[in-house]
C-alpha cells in the first residue's frame, strides 16, 4: 500500500477507509513524507467536518472537545515533519475557528508554536471582495493571545500553558505595540490581574479607534465596575446602545441590569433582563443563574405586569467626556506653542521643538482654533510615536529654546514690508502682518514673543508672532 492509494481513497470520499489505512501504514514508514501528507489530509478532513458542525451550530462546543481533540492529537503526533506544508497550514486554520470553545486549544497551539509557518502564512492576503486580510499566522498568534489572557485567572487551566501563551503575547506587544486586538487582550488580563489602571490605560487607545464599537466599552464598565459603578453604568448602557447584533451584547445587559437595579433604575433594569433572556429563549441557550434570580426579582415581576419596561436615555455625551477625562489620566503629554494656523486646511500647527510638532485638525480639537499663535499648549499621546489623542492649556511661561519673550531693538528699513529686532543673542525675524505697524526708516524699542524654528531650507532662526512697543519715543535714523 502507498501514500497514492490513500490519496486515491480520499479523492473518492471514502476518507475512513484512507485513514485506517494510513494508520496501519504509519509504524512502518514514520518518517516518509508524501505517506504523513496522506495522513494528514485525511486527519484535515475528520477535523473539517467537526469543525462545519460547529459553525453551523451543529455540534456544541462540549461535543466539539470531545471528538476534535483526539484528532488533533493524533495529527501532532505524526505532523512534525510537515511544518511549513499546506496540510499544516490547513489544520491551523481549523484550528483558529474554533479556538474560542475548543477546551485544547492552547495545548495544540503550544506544539503548533507560531514561528513555523511558510512564507505564505506570514503574509497578508487579499480575499475575493477585494479586503485586505492579516495573515493566517498574525491571526494565529492574537487567537493564542487572547486564550491566554481570557483563561489566566481560571483555577483550572494549565499554569504553563499561561505561562507560554502570556509569553506570546508580551513579545506580540513588542514586535507591533500599536495592535488594537493584543492592547484589548493585555487590558483583559491586567484586570483579572486586578490592576484596574493599567488595565485602563492599555485600553484607551482602542477606545479611540473602536470608539463606535460595542465591545470596547464593555470592557471598559467590567474595569470600573467595582471602584466607579457610576462610569460603569455609563459604560455598559453605551455598549447595549452602539450593538449592532444582540450578541454582542448578551452579557452586557446583565451587568446592565444589576447595576440599575442597585441604583434603583428598576423599570429600566427590567427592560435589560427581558431582552437578556428572550436573546437566550430566541437560541435556545441555557438561562445563567444571575439573571435567572434577576427575573425573579419582585421589582422586575411588577415592571412586566405593569407594563412599565423604560428604554435608556441616550448617554453618548457623558461617554465622550468619560474617555476624554480618561485620556487626560492616561495620555503623556509633550509641551508645545501653537507656531501657526492654517485656515485652508482648518488645523493648528503645534510646535514641540525647532523641528518637530503636530498638526491638530479644527474638527477634532475645534476650541484650539480660537487661539492665536505663540499659545504654549500640552498634547496628549497613548505612545511616543502615537497620534495626537488631546490636548490642554500649559501652565509654562516659556519654553526655553523654542518660545520666548524677547527685547530689542525693531528696525525696519526703506521698502520692506518685513522687519527684524536686534536683541542681545539673535536677531528676531518680523513677518509683514507684524512689521507693516511700524514706520520704516526708524527703531522702536520693542518686546516680542518668539518662536524658534527650522524653515525648509533647513535654516534656524526665530521669527515673531507678537511684538509690543515699550515706552519711549521712536528715533529719525535712516538706515
Amino acid at each position: 500500500m502507498s501514500s497514492n492509494e490513500i490519496f486515491a481513497l480520499r479523492k473518492q470520499g471514502r476518507s475512513a477507509e484512507a485513514l485506517e489505512m494510513a494508520r496501519s501504514e504509519y509504524p512502518e514508514s514514520p518518517t516518509d513524507l508524501w505517506l504523513l501528507r496522506a495522513y494528514a489530509w485525511v486527519l484535515y478532513d475528520q477535523a473539517k467536518k467537526l469543525v462545519e458542525a460547529y459553525e453551523q451550530k451543529r455540534l456544541s462546543p462540549g461535543a466539539l472537545a470531545g471528538q476534535l481533540t483526539p484528532c488533533m492529537r493524533e495529527f501532532t503526533k505524526i505532523a512534525n515533519p510537515l511544518r511549513k506544508d499546506s496540510a499544516f497550514s490547513q489544520m491551523i486554520r481549523l484550528a483558529g475557528k474554533v479556538s474560542k470553545d475548543w477546551q485544547w486549544f492552547l495545548g495544540f497551539a503550544h506544539w503548533a508554536g507560531v514561528d513555523d509557518f511558510s512564507d505564505e502564512d506570514k503574509a497578508a492576503f487579499v480575499n475575493d471582495q477585494g479586503k485586505t486580510l492579516d495573515s493566517l499566522q498574525r491571526r494565529f498568534t492574537r487567537a493564542i493571545c487572547r486564550e491566554a489572557a481570557a483563561q489566566a485567572a481560571a483555577s483550572e487551566s494549565d499554569p504553563s500553558l499561561i505561562h507560554w501563551g502570556l509569553s506570546v503575547l508580551k513579545q506580540a506587544l513588542q514586535d507591533d505595540p500599536g495592535d488594537q486586538w493584543l492592547n484589548y487582550y493585555q487590558s483583559k488580563l491586567h484586570l483579572a490581574q486586578g490592576e484596574a489602571d493599567l488595565a485602563i490605560k492599555r485600553l484607551a487607545p482602542v477606545l479611540h479607534r473602536q470608539s463606535r464599537a460595542a465591545w470596547p466599552w464593555a470592557l471598559l464598565g467590567e474595569i470600573m465596575e467595582a471602584a466607579r459603578p457610576g462610569e460603569a453604568l455609563i459604560c455598559y448602557t453605551h455598549a447595549a446602545q452602539l450593538a449592532r447584533e444582540e450578541q454582542e451584547v448578551a452579557k452586557v445587559r446583565i451587568h446592565l441590569a444589576q447595576r440599575l437595579a442597585l441604583a434603583g433604575r428598576f423599570n429600566e433594569a427590567a427592560l435589560q433582563a427581558s431582552l437578556a433572556l428572550q436573546y437566550r429563549e430566541q437560541h435556545g441557550f441555557k438561562v445563567p443563574q444571575v439573571l435567572a434570580q434577576l427575573l425573579a426579582s419582585d421589582w422586575y415581576r411588577q415592571a412586566v405586569a405593569n407594563n412599565k419596561l423604560q428604554n435608556l436615555p441616550n448617554v453618548q455625551a457623558a461617554a465622550n467626556a468619560l474617555l476624554q477625562d480618561l485620556d487626560r489620566q492616561s495620555l503623556a503629554y509633550t509641551k508645545g506653542v501653537i507656531d501657526h494656523i492654517n485656515p485652508e486646511k482648518a488645523l493648528s500647527y503645534v510646535a514641540t521643538s525647532i523641528d518637530a510638532g503636530f498638526a491638530l485638525l479644527h474638527r477634532k480639537f475645534p476650541l484650539l482654533a480660537g487661539l492665536p499663535p505663540g499659545t504654549l499648549v500640552e498634547v496628549g499621546r497613548a505612545t511616543p510615536e502615537g497620534p495626537p489623542l488631546d490636548w490642554r492649556p500649559s501652565e509654562a511661561l516659556s519654553l526655553p529654546g523654542l518660545c520666548e519673550t524677547l527685547c530689542g531693538t525693531l528696525e525696519r528699513q526703506a521698502d520692506k514690508d518685513f522687519a527684524f529686532i536686534r536683541t542681545a543673542r539673535d536677531d528676531v525675524f518680523v513677518p509683514p502682518a507684524l512689521a507693516t505697524v511700524f514706520a520704516q526708516g526708524q527703531r522702536y524699542d520693542v518686546s516680542c514673543l518668539a518662536i524658534r524654528r527650522t524653515n525648509k531650507q533647513g535654516k534656524t532662526g526665530w521669527r515673531a508672532v507678537s511684538v509690543i512697543e515699550q515706552p519711549g519715543k521712536p528715533t529719525l535714523d535712516s538706515i
